[in-house]
């Protein structure tokens, strides 16, 4: 006979297997194997693991799936180091875990309408993890399982009303539908209900009506296939140059009205350059020529060439790859470009991924839509085909065609249904061009549809306030003292800042939060045994990520300084340490704790996370990275020692060497 121990491990480890399972679909589902049928099924092994679980368990279980789906997905960033691809993965497996552990709190209030409001609240709870981890400065839209759909079918033409999010709701949808049909082993009126709106919205997307005829236009991409490595040594600008203008001649000898050339294509400043300008025109012989450009800044820009050279406008990219644009300034407009052959909608590289930002152009009138990109740096790993796939999405969802030029590949011509009608393979130089529609009435995504997620985030919210409210009920006394353990430090450290004048580190501000944090939570600060681990831990924690990071700085071609430029060591580290104390006292100890009473350990991360990230708003996107990474690993650390103090050195000593990265933007 089994003793309950080991059956309740045997349990935990079934469960898990399930929860690998769903993340080995979830990754075969997207390039390279790229079998998007999975992401109907994907999902079930988790739900069905999670139907019954607790929340903390379901939030484990998912950090599991999540760390297989996504370390498989985002395998091709080991090209940056081992490090980046770890802390890449972890951070996206805590979103795929928040989806677990959101939808089994959700599902634990609403259980007494039976287990059929699993149906809702999955798909709700997904397209809200989802469009939540998009948005913001460090959002990062890779992997959204609607993007599974882009080789086509019924589900890709959903996009067209419901975007990217509306499509992995679908699906998450499906998914849920069949884990209630394994978990019941019998249909029940919520699944068939929920198969009924699956397999009504594919039909309806089946029969939608072809969209009314528009102007059609010859367009052209280029792929010089150059190697990154060298683009921007002199010793090879001419032979760059040389091959843009040959291949922008057989683009015009092919018809081309549109030419588009990929990022950074022209190594020198062509805005500055009129004799290159001229010799880009003479080839183009009165096409439009969009070509990928460095701009004044410096910004990583797009320079929208007349038939007789002329500047018809320009475009600085506005969202930049964390760690890839050290020294490169933002842009901070999206307005498309009009010329004579169409308004010309721009994106550059990782902003295609950004669904929002693309959708903005064609609502702002944009008629087709050019994304330039370099994705040479990434070999022949799965990374190109995965970044290719969201322009597909970005077409139907505007319902304009797509132009991707590409450096190395992969380049194609994109109808607004998403077939792609040419493509150059990853690796090849060549030059394509074909007919496509240019302009059209918006879609309903483009005037609607985009509402979908945000709305489904703001449900979610809605109904997870009744739960909390359920949970919380007989804890005000708790609840004041969170909102007094939020305030009173907040209102010392902004009043000792302005006593302490405008430096970056008054002393003056960091004893009274100090002393304040104490005064709101005593006892919550330090634990004499608990120290011994927190701050060695937190010390070689800190080093790890700052190792990291200057790693995927190198792997740019960038030199990230650590350390006082004049050796003095003691007087550039004590002024940062005691506000790194101070901060820790703070959020890791009177605000984790406080939450802690109220809501445990989830609110007590969030929370103090949160604010940690709300006070380095508008900083540059790899500092507010660094402030994501090191809360939730230190929230975690005082989660299992109980003390905040020993946190204070680390964070201290890291913000000193981080503060250093904001002269690189």
């Amino acid at each position: 006979m089994s003793r309950p121990g080991g059956v309740a491990a045997s349990g935990w480890w079934r469960r898990a297997a399930a929860a690998g399972l769903c993340g080995l679909l979830i990754a075969l589902a997207f390039p390279s194997a790229d079998l998007g049928w999975l992401a109907w099924v994907a999902l079930v092994p988790l739900l069905v693991a999670i139907r019954s679980a607790a929340p903390g368990e379901a939030f484990r279980l998912g950090l599991l799936a999540g760390a297989i789906a996504y370390g498989g997905l985002v395998e091709w960033i080991r090209l940056f180091g081992v490090p980046a691809w770890a802390f890449v993965t972890l951070g996206m497996a805590l979103w795929m875990a928040a989806f677990a552990g959101g939808a089994s709190a959700l599902a634990a209030h609403y259980r007494r309408q039976g287990h059929g409001a699993w149906l809702w609240i999955v798909p709700l709870t997904w397209m809200a993890v989802e469009w939540a981890r998009s948005v913001g400065p460090i959002g990062f839209p890779w992997g959204l399982l609607g993007l599974t759909q882009h080789r086509g079918g019924p589900a890709l033409g959903l996009a067209a009303v419901v975007g990217v999010y509306g499509v992995g709701g679908l699906a998450a949808l499906a998914n849920a539908a069949v884990a209630d049909l394994v978990v019941r082993r019998r249909l029940s009126a919520p699944s068939v209900a929920a198969a009924a709106v699956v397999g009504g919205a594919l039909v309806v997307a089946l029969a939608a009506p072809a969209r009314p005829g528009e102007v059609v236009r010859v367009i052209a991409a280029i792929q010089p296939n150059v190697d990154p490595r060298i683009k921007d040594d002199a010793a090879h600008a001419d032979r760059i140059i040389d091959g843009l203008l040959d291949q922008t001649g057989r683009a015009r000898s092919a018809g081309a009205e549109i030419i588009v050339y990929p990022e950074t294509a022209v190594p020198d400043r062509l805005a500055s350059s009129p004799h290159l300008r001229w010799a880009i025109s003479r080839q183009a012989e009165g096409a439009i020529v969009v070509a990928g450009t460095p701009l004044p800044g410096p910004r990583n820009g797009v320079l929208v060439l007349g038939g007789d050279d002329r500047p018809l406008g320009q475009y600085a990219k506005r969202r930049l790859v964390p760690f890839g644009e050290a020294g490169v300034r933002p842009g901070t407009s999206d307005a498309p470009i009009r010329t004579p052959a169409g308004v010309i909608g721009l994106a550059v590289c990782y902003e295609s991924a950004f669904s929002g930002q693309v959708r903005a152009m064609a609502a702002a009138g944009a008629e087709v839509l050019a994304i330039l990109t370099n994705d040479g740096w990434f070999g022949t790993t799965a990374g190109p085909a995965q970044h290719a796939a969201h322009a597909v999405l970005r077409a139907v969802e505007t319902g304009r065609s797509v132009v991707r030029a590409a450096n190395t590949g992969t380049s194609m011509l994109i109808r607004p249904d998403g077939v792609v009608v040419a493509e150059q393979p990853l690796g090849t130089a060549g030059v394509l061009a074909a007919a496509l529609p240019v302009g059209g009435p918006p879609t309903p995504y483009v005037r609607v549809g985009w509402l979908l997620a945000p709305l489904a985030a703001a449900a979610w919210v809605g109904a997870a306030l009744p739960a909390a409210s359920a949970a919380w009920r007989g804890r005000h006394a708790a609840v004041l003292r969170l909102a007094a353990a939020v305030a009173v430090p907040g209102t010392a450290w902004l009043g000792g800042r302005l006593l302490g004048g405008g430096d970056q580190m008054p002393v003056v501000a960091s004893g009274l939060l100090l002393v304040a944090a104490w005064v709101v939570a005593p006892g919550r600060l330090l634990d004499r045994r608990g120290i011994r681990w927190s701050l060695p831990l937190s010390l070689a924690g800190t080093a790890v990520l700052l190792a990291a990071m200057r790693t995927t700085y190198a792997a740019y071609g960038f030199e990230m300084i650590v350390g006082p430029p004049d050796g003095a060591w003691l007087p550039w580290a004590l002024p940062w340490v005691a506000q790194g104390v101070a901060v820790e006292a703070w959020l890791r100890g009177a605000i984790f704790g406080r939450a802690y009473d109220v809501g445990g350990w989830p609110l007590g991360l969030a929370l103090s996370t949160g604010l940690g990230l709300l006070l380095h708003a508008g900083w540059p996107q790899e500092i507010v990275y660094w402030y994501l990474l090191t809360s939730i690993g230190f929230g975690l650390l005082r989660l299992w020692t109980r003390d905040a103090a020993g946190l204070g050195a680390a964070r201290g000593l890291g913000d000193a060497v981080i503060a250093g990265l904001a002269s690189l933007r």
